[in-house]
């Protein structure tokens, strides 16, 4: 290529990146030399000249924070043999600020496996992290809302298993911690009797498809104590309307009802002192001002005759008698007004109480409150009605909690729909990356069998991983394993790019691992000339011949496969031989293969780094040296898979893979 051409194609690629959101660095180790890309310089603030290298000296541009994350994985690459480095962290720009970058970069070695150059590219990702960082801020305040109201929210399944609460919920159930809830019922907490009842409640909410709206329940626990509750139950769906169970709402309100029936046991006792005593306003006045609800004694005009402390405390007099000779008119607004007047009116002419009503209060001052009161007939000990008496309890707070708890009920269905809708969209992707039935293959004229085994577990509803088996006639397969880079939609979409390839490529080139390799590279960077991101694929393709007794085997930047040879644990050492670039990174790469004789050959495993780079508390990985111990310790059938990824949980700190896992494994039968 001419100096005009070269210029011409620099030019080419420099406009490329600046139309794109990435930048591109080559770190030449033998000569200590780093390229950076206009786009990444305009990225870091810094000019043609001046810039410094900052893969080699991390400590001095990496963010704190990520620094140790960031160097760990970076010294994988450069002195143990690592195939990628990938990584998320701020870097510090030649303005003292941090930005978030992607980083990616790809080793090259000479054929002696020594580093020469360490190729890759930075993609500013501050927006996204900063979207993230806004998310994640916004769930913990929703989650910070449903643990301080003190009411009890909860999701079950349809077998009536809690799947999400709040911390109110885990207390009052005696759980402790929401952790200690999640998977159990209510016969796990209550008396058989009212369990039995709250899930027949349920199947019929989830039957009927129409919820309760704040039923009273009477509920008797474990330990033989019993409590009241007003509990909302409706029928929870998924986005596309499909039953999941039932999610309640519950307000203990024991408090409440005891009241209430200290309210009315109160009210009698009021009665037969009236009746007793007449008008021994001191001993009354003892009572009442040392009972912990609102008193008050009406005469037939409505005025106030009587009042305890509370009362005068709650309409603002600053005596008990500085109440007397007043009515309602002087300290609450005209509607409870009317409502009063209408209500004693009846109790003195027709001699029945008002019991338990719950009244909206409207003061002078136009705010509101509410109180559940009774309202009863006062007769003087001869017969005569004096007027009426009446107690109340203040139930504002509860009334509020309940429209606040309206409110949440609404962010949550909300969100719930949101969640939903996203869970939807990766179901559809997910089952489109989804491999079909796994076949065995054997041959009648050698003898041999393959038998094909696999785990495939995604780390989140989005896989970038996938694998397939295509069967090539008799005693003929390929297998192909896959992992996109990255995570979410973009990587799903990917995976349906390639798979779509790959049946393609399975027809003509399945027997020729480096054609079909080159035909999946060509195929899948023709796609991604048209867009701005760095998108690439580490991969290996396999071909089976059990009448040739062979294995030919070929790799795009994948991890090499685990073998057994005559019963022996060992790591194939694929090399520059059969080791290509990931797919995408470089158009039209010549793939090549490497050939194995499955004559001492009784199994090889194909897994993608999820495994091998899950980390402990300490930060240290899991590696493929455990599962080469894992694989050695058992049979080479199914469950050596198990063996190897329950190993891998164990080790891991949170007991979850926070990458992708797929694992593929061939059992070769005996041969004649």
């Amino acid at each position: 290529m001419g100096d005009n051409e070269m210029s011409l194609e620099e030019e080419r690629l420099d406009l490329a990146l600046k139309a794109s959101n990435e930048g591109i660095l080559d770190w030449d180790l033998q000569s200590g030399e780093m390229y950076y890309s206009n786009r990444l310089l305009g990225f870091l603030g810094y000019g043609r000249f001046g810039a410094p290298n900052i893969i080699e000296e991390p400590e001095e541009h990496v963010h704190p924070e990520d620094c140790a994350r960031f160097t760990r994985k970076l010294n994988r690459v450069l002195h143990r043999g690592g195939k990628l480095f990938a990584d998320e962290a701020r870097i510090r720009t030649n303005s003292g600020d941090w930005k978030w970058f992607r980083v990616r970069a790809l080793p090259l070695r000479n054929d002696e496996g020594i580093l020469m150059r360490l190729v890759g590219s930075l993609i500013d990702i501050s927006k996204r992290r900063f979207a993230e960082k806004a998310l994640a801020e916004e769930r913990k305040m929703i989650d910070l809302i449903l643990d301080r109201v003190p009411i009890n929210v909860y999701f079950k399944d349809k077998d009536s298993r809690f799947m999400r609460a709040n911390r109110s919920t885990a207390r009052r159930m005696g759980a402790g911690t929401i952790a200690n809830l999640i998977g159990k019922t209510d016969y796990d907490f209550f008396e058989k009797e009212h369990a039995d009842f709250s899930r027949a409640r349920e199947l019929e909410i989830m039957k009927e498809g129409i919820g309760q709206e704040e039923k009273l329940e009477h509920e008797i626990w474990g330990d033989g104590h019993d409590s009241w509750s007003l509990v909302t139950k409706k029928v929870w769906r998924g986005l596309n309307g499909e039953l999941l169970g039932t999610f309640g709402l519950t307000h203990d309100v024991t408090e409440l009802i005891e009241t209430e029936r200290n309210l009315e046991q109160i009210a009698e006792k009021l009665r037969v002192v009236n009746q007793e005593i007449s008008e021994e306003r001191h001993l009354l006045r003892l009572v009442i001002d040392n009972i912990p609800v609102f008193v008050y004694f009406k005469d037939l005009d409505s005025n106030f005759v009587l009042v305890n402390q509370r009362m005068s405390d709650l309409i603002g007099v600053k005596s008990p008698d500085e109440a007397v000779g007043k009515n309602d008119s002087h300290f609450f607004g005209e509607k409870l007004v009317r409502e009063s007047i209408r209500d004693e009116r009846k109790i003195m002419a027709t001699g029945k109480p008002v019991v338990k009503k719950l009244e909206e209060i409207s003061w002078k001052d136009e705010h509101i409150s509410w109180a559940v009161s009774s309202k009863y007939p006062w007769y003087l000990p001869d017969g005569t009605l004096r007027g009426i008496f009446g107690v109340s309890a203040d139930v504002t707070k509860l009334v509020e909690t309940k429209q606040q708890l309206e409110k949440i009920a609404k962010i949550l269905g909300r969100q719930n729909d949101a969640l939903e809708e996203q869970l939807g969209l990766a179901r559809e992707i997910q089952q489109a990356a989804l491999p079909s039935v796994i076949p065995s293959i054997s041959c009648r004229k050698s003898g041999g069998t393959a038998d094909f085994h696999h785990r495939h577990q995604p780390a989140s509803h989005l896989a970038g991983d996938f694998f397939e088996v295509i069967p090539l006639g008799e005693g003929k397969a390929g297998f192909f394993v896959c992992d996109v880079m990255g995570h979410g939609v973009r990587s799903a979409l990917i995976v349906s790019m390639l798979r779509g390839l790959l049946e393609k490529q399975g027809e003509t080139l399945g027997d020729q691992p480096g054609a079909f390799l080159k035909g999946l590279n060509d195929g899948l960077s023709h796609l991604l000339e048209r867009t701005s991101q760095l998108i690439f694929a580490t991969a290996i393709y396999g071909y089976v011949n059990l009448e040739r007794g062979e294995l030919k085997i070929a790799s795009a930047g994948h991890p090499n496969p685990i073998v057994s040879r005559n019963g022996v644990i060992e790591i194939l050492e694929l090399g520059s031989e059969a080791q290509g670039p990931g797919l995408g990174m470089v158009p039209e790469f010549e793939f090549s293969e490497m050939c194995l004789s499955l004559e001492s050959l009784d199994g090889i495993w194909i897994f993608t780094d999820g495994l091998f780079e899950v980390l402990d508390g300490d930060g240290q990985e899991f590696g493929v040296a455990k599962i080469c111990e894992a694989l050695q310790s058992g049979d080479r059938n199914i469950d050596a898979i198990d063996r190897v990824v329950n190993a891998a949980v164990n080790f891991a700190a949170e007991k979850v893979f926070e990458d992708d896992l797929c694992v593929l494994g061939i059992d070769f039968g005996r041969r004649a």
